[in-house]
């Protein structure tokens, strides 16, 4: 409501859905989100839920992340949208295993500083997961 949108039956069964994601260190995608909201809401239909996901990311309500060799996952934004970040956080993904890592945002400002230094490139690290390998696969 704060960011000017209706709350409708989709919108609150999406939101519940990545609440409940966010709680347990989830990384939702669309695909998955919508299993979930049918599962709770019978009558809220898939492209309903592809549309709705796409509303709250433009209202900042919701971030999504595209990770390497996958789909796009989505979350709830932490704070409002502003110029410099989406959300608190950014990511790392196992190129072994494929999970899904949230490292503090402020872990990639040497590289971000370092590349607008030296080429003039603002690094923008809320919509891509890096690629590396997790303890558990070295």
């Amino acid at each position: 409501r704060s960011a000017g949108e209706r709350v409708t039956p989709a919108r609150y069964a999406v939101l519940r859905v990545l609440d409940a994601g966010d709680l347990s260190d989830e990384h939702l995608t669309a695909e998955q989100i919508g299993s979930r909201v049918a599962e709770a809401e019978p009558a809220v239909h898939r492209a309903t839920v592809y549309r709705t996901l796409t509303s709250l990311v433009e209202a900042g309500v919701v971030s999504h992340v595209h990770l390497g060799g996958s789909a796009t996952v989505y979350h709830l934004s932490t704070e409002r949208p502003s110029a410099a970040t989406m959300h608190s956080h950014a990511h790392v993904q196992c190129s072994s295993c494929g999970r899904v890592i949230d490292v503090p945002h402020d872990t990639f400002e040497p590289v971000a500083a370092r590349l607008l230094d030296e080429l003039g490139f603002r690094l923008d690290t809320t919509h891509a997961a890096l690629l590396g390998t997790c303890s558990d696969c070295t």
